[in-house]
């Protein structure tokens, strides 16, 4: 049973060989908030044993050099919206005698920690401590620590894993429109009847209510515009993977033809295929800008941490008129000799911030033209280790006259 109890600190601390300061605090179980302190701790039975956090942290102090523990989520830097319920923090331990972690978290700026022992991966702390993990993380970093110990022998520190973490001032305000896809992501190739589509706000406890699935095609890249009102989603209709469905947003929305659009309309009587990659919907909702005449390395892959590579390697930029039902190309990203990918609006729609790099050529001899790199050809990116690196561009919209783009400077690096 999980109880509260109000204890005080003896005052006495202890540095180990790690540089830690460490309160001599003694702790039987529950949840703990020490008076005054502002320090929680969290933490359910532990049973066979009875293990006291003093004795993990001081054998964590006096750690020389424990084993590893990966924490796999939270990742380092991740940056919570302050709405956000508890997560899972997820780790693997390397040393198999572990069988009980305790969780650390703290700041640097005086505050007393935050400590939990845990059972086995995954944790999730209660909503109060979770509250003030936030509050204490808010614009700043929180640091992370998990130790994992025996219950035979505490006394004893046998793994440890950091990351930062950080709340963020802003809320997301808005609510989330998002697929879920089974993975490896050739399953759901294979079959994306599986795949759902969920709507609600990221404080949510419970998952957010379905809203779409049972797709007898692949559903992928959305966006809507600035007001919610109109949105648009790349549907691989009747074949066609250029295929993109816009529509108003209401109670009960129907994607029939007279709602889908294909990218391949654009320059059609040039003969080459498009699927029409990454489009956005303008902030207005007049407007779409996709990737067409593209080209792309599209590789599934087997495991579940990265299950497909993919990225464009030729391409320009096209601007769909919904009030004219026009197509155009975007004068200044529309560059044959380059690859010109991933465009995103500016928030009051003015200016277009897209990738930009040479275009990959082919080392294929003459013959039909396909969107999707083969195997073979993707094999001097994914075996000879060829680099593609792109930058950032912003070029004004002009009401699609486009004009020169501008390099956007690159953020200084911090590793």
């Amino acid at each position: 049973m999980i109880y509260l109890e109000v204890v005080r600190s003896s005052g006495a601390e202890f540095k180990g060989p790690m540089g830690k300061s460490v309160r001599n605090l003694i702790v039987a179980g529950g949840v703990v908030a020490v008076a005054g302190a502002a320090a929680y701790f969290y933490f359910g039975p532990v049973a066979p044993y009875r293990t006291s956090v003093r004795d993990i942290v001081m054998a964590f102090a006096e750690a020389g050099a424990p084993g590893r523990l990966t924490i796999q989520y939270p990742l380092d830097e991740t940056l919570f919206p302050p709405e956000i319920p508890p997560p899972s923090f997820r780790w693997k331990d390397d040393d198999p005698r572990s069988d009980l972690w305790l969780v650390m978290i703290e700041v640097d700026n005086g505050a007393r920690k935050i400590y939990a022992l845990a059972e086995g991966s995954p944790w999730r702390p209660e909503a109060s401590v979770w509250e003030a993990i936030k509050q204490r993380s808010l614009e700043k970093p929180a640091t992370v620590t998990i130790v994992g110990v025996n219950r035979k022998k505490r006394s004893q520190a046998l793994s440890v894993g950091r990351v930062a973490i950080k709340t963020s001032a802003d809320k997301v305000g808005a609510p989330l429109f998002y697929r879920e896809v089974n993975l490896p992501f050739v399953d759901a190739v294979r079959d994306p009847s599986n795949i759902r589509w969920r709507f609600g706000t990221v404080s949510c406890v419970e998952p957010p209510p379905i809203v779409l699935e049972k797709l007898p095609v692949c559903g992928n890249c959305h966006s809507f515009s600035a007001d919610g009102a109109v949105l648009g989603m790349d549907i691989d209709y009747a074949n066609d993977k250029g295929s993109y469905a816009v529509v108003k947003v209401q109670q009960h929305i129907t994607l029939d033809r007279s709602a889908i659009i294909t990218w391949g309309d654009y320059r059609r009587n040039e003969g080459d295929a498009t699927y029409g990659l990454l489009s956005q919907v303008s902030p207005d909702g007049r407007f779409v800008v996709s990737t067409v005449k593209d080209e792309s390395v599209f590789v599934p892959k087997p495991g579940m941490d990265f299950s497909q590579l993919f990225f464009p390697v030729k391409g320009i930029l096209c601007i769909y008129d919904r009030q004219t039902s026009r197509f155009q190309s975007l004068p200044g990203a529309d560059d044959p000799n380059l690859v010109q990918s991933n465009p995103t609006w500016n928030p009051d729609g003015k200016c277009i911030v897209f990738a930009a790099t040479q275009a990959h050529q082919l080392k294929r001899a003459s013959g039909p033209r396909s969107v999707l790199l083969s195997p073979v050809e993707c094999r001097e990116f994914l075996e000879e280790g060829k680099p593609f690196k792109f930058n950032l561009y912003r070029i004004p919209f002009n009401n699609g006259r486009g004009a020169r783009p501008s390099r956007l400077p690159a953020r200084p690096s911090t590793g």
